[in-house]
């Protein structure tokens, strides 16, 4: 089916909830198409100092933020000491010694002992390089001075004590973006991406959201904590939302009569029948039961010569239901079981389709085309093999396959669906609305038809139209004993709404609400709510509901973008907590004009 608008632009809940509130996140946006990335001088080291530091800077080329660049005056011969030293030529300075001097001397003797320390670095001699750091530090507590030293221990990858350094330098000056950047980076090697996230966030206030490379790392971080979220969570296989089955068995024809298996049938046959009447009642609960007798026929004609055909089919179907608990592993190995014993079209179709699931279109292909030897006339092979082109952007291809599709199988509305909205693609909308008139005519009590022709609509700018569309659909779902397109065409009204008047914000979320609660399974639904809770500043609920649509989540995928968005606005609690950072934000609105 053609992509929901809210897949389209999930990015902009994860932007708008590391910018910490909808009005900063425009400001943000704003600035996006208004400003350059900040440059390398702004994350570069101080180590110079007064009007010769801005010289030097301009004289060199800028360097990394984990290297102190060296004063214009230094070379690699230090200046005869003023303070003392040990018998390895190292700084050696008490608290006697500094209790006996002048605040001038303190200051003299840490600007020699930087310019010295600057010198060891640039010679590579980062152990010697840090003791002199350390006896300025003795002398006088500067930024400047823990910055120099934490740069020290980023070179030998001891980021411990680069945090404890770059710290100590942001509590003496909080926007020393330098060190939040090289603190950030400590972070992310030890994988503690929570506290980088914060680092970088920050970096991307005090640059005024400006800084481009910054917010790519950011963004990298922030997926790698959310893959070490979810490869932590407990895998548990489960059906996904009812409309999800519906739609995947109803795009194959119906085979709910099968030869040896009817409602007289006993045994391991019955549970096949009493399955197969399920999945073709297309209810919330019945892919449940249906999943639940699968495996009892499985059970029951294992090893019944008599039924070995019997036997197949359950394979296949076992074999489906896997594929969608997301459990490709075990779903091969049931449909080739299945395959050995008796090699039927769909059992071949199911193994392309599980080809495909993990990328491998020449396997699935070759699938297609095992089905199609033993049956040319099976629709099933047509319409998966034009949803196949489809997906990978062949639309001349999915049209042919989807028109053969249509005419071995008139009943399958998918296909009508898919033709229309490829006619749209192609660039004929006058076309594709007499597809879905002639689709409307065939199935005037399908919910899936009108929903689809919304979001074509909405795609057009027809926004009234589209409502219209979506309410239908959603009037025609609440008339049906099957579960159809369940949530979607609520989701879709809300989306819709909420995107073209903040003043309808309740209408929406009021929509979302009924969503989640005619499908409770709608991975779509909660992280919709969740984008408008956001909206409304809610930011509690909407990290539940992230969490929520994690966990029900098919792909890792969508799991880990479902998370990002959860962590994204923990961050945005933790941003709005800190007094700095929140005046920072105030500060930039007002020069933006936003407030």
């Amino acid at each position: 089916m053609s992509d929901s608008f809210f897949i389209k632009n999930r990015t902009a809940i994860v932007v708008t909830a590391l910018a910490v509130s909808s009005a900063v996140g425009a400001y943000w946006y704003y600035n996006q198409s208004q400003s350059t990335t900040t440059t390398s001088k702004d994350l570069g080291d101080d180590t110079a100092t007064g009007s010769s530091s801005k010289k030097n800077k301009k004289k060199k080329k800028s360097k990394s933020s984990s290297t102190p660049e060296p004063d214009a005056s230094s070379n690699n011969h230090k200046k005869a000491a003023k303070y003392p030293v040990n018998s390895q030529g190292l700084p050696e300075i008490t608290s006697e010694v500094v209790n006996n001097l002048s605040e001038q001397e303190k200051e003299e003797w840490a600007i020699q002992l930087k310019e010295d320390g600057n010198t060891e670095f640039k010679n590579k001699q980062y152990e010697k390089a840090i003791a002199y750091y350390s006896a300025a530090l003795q002398l006088k507590e500067d930024p400047i001075y823990y910055s120099n030293r934490s740069a020290c221990y980023a070179a030998l990858n001891d980021h411990e004590n680069v945090i404890k350094d770059t710290t100590a330098a942001i509590k003496l000056k909080p926007d020393y973006t330098k060190c939040i950047l090289r603190r950030a980076t400590s972070y992310e090697t030890l994988e503690r991406y929570e506290d980088a996230m914060f680092d970088l966030t920050a970096l991307t206030i005090y640059g005024g959201f400006s800084n481009k490379s910054v917010e790519q790392i950011l963004e990298r971080v922030l997926r790698k904590h959310s893959i070490k979220i979810v490869d932590q969570k407990e895998k548990i296989l489960a059906l996904p939302s009812a409309a999800t089955i519906g739609s995947f068995f109803g795009a194959f024809a119906d085979e709910s009569q099968l030869t040896g298996v009817d409602e007289n049938s006993e045994g391991g046959a019955k549970f096949l029948y009493d399955a197969l009447a399920k999945i073709k009642g297309n209810t919330r609960d019945g892919y449940e039961e249906a999943d639940g007798l699968i495996n009892q026929a499985v059970s029951a004609l294992e090893g019944d010569e008599l039924k070995k055909d019997t036997y197949a089919i359950a394979l296949e179907y076992a074999s489906a239901f896997q594929f969608l608990k997301n459990d490709p592993s075990t779903a091969a190995d049931l449909i080739n079981k299945s395959l050995s014993i008796q090699p039927r079209p769909r059992a071949y179709v199911f193994r392309a389709l599980i080809n495909a699931d993990k990328s491998s279109y020449d396997e699935a292909l070759k699938d297609f085309k095992l089905a199609e030897n033993l049956d040319p006339n099976s629709p099933d092979i047509f319409y998966h093999l034009g949803q196949l082109h489809y997906l990978t952007g062949d639309l001349a291809n999915a049209e042919i396959n989807f028109n053969k599709a249509k005419s071995l199988n008139p009943e399958n509305v998918y296909a009508y669906i898919q033709l229309a909205c490829i006619t749209y693609k192609n660039g004929h909308p006058d076309e594709a609305n007499e597809k879905f008139t002639e689709a409307k005519l065939k199935f005037p009590t399908s919910p899936e038809i009108p929903n689809y022709y919304g979001e074509i609509l909405a795609d057009k700018g027809d926004i009234s139209g589209a409502l219209k569309q979506f309410d239908i659909s959603a009037r025609l779902q609440e008339r049906l004993d099957r579960f159809s397109v369940g949530a979607l065409p609520l989701i879709n009204q809300a989306t819709v709404i909420s995107r073209e008047s903040l003043e309808r914000i309740d209408e929406a979320e009021s929509l979302l609400t009924r969503a989640c609660e005619l499908d409770p399974k709608s991975e779509l639904a909660r992280i919709s709510l969740a984008q408008i809770k956001l909206q409304k500043d809610e930011v509690d609920d909407a990290i539940v509901l992230f969490e929520e649509s994690c966990d029900l989540a098919r792909s890792i995928e969508e799991k880990i973008q479902a998370i990002s968005f959860a962590e994204a606005t923990k961050m945005q609690k933790r941003i709005k907590n800190d007094p700095l950072l929140t005046a920072k934000i105030a500060e930039l609105m007002r020069q933006g004009g936003v407030m």
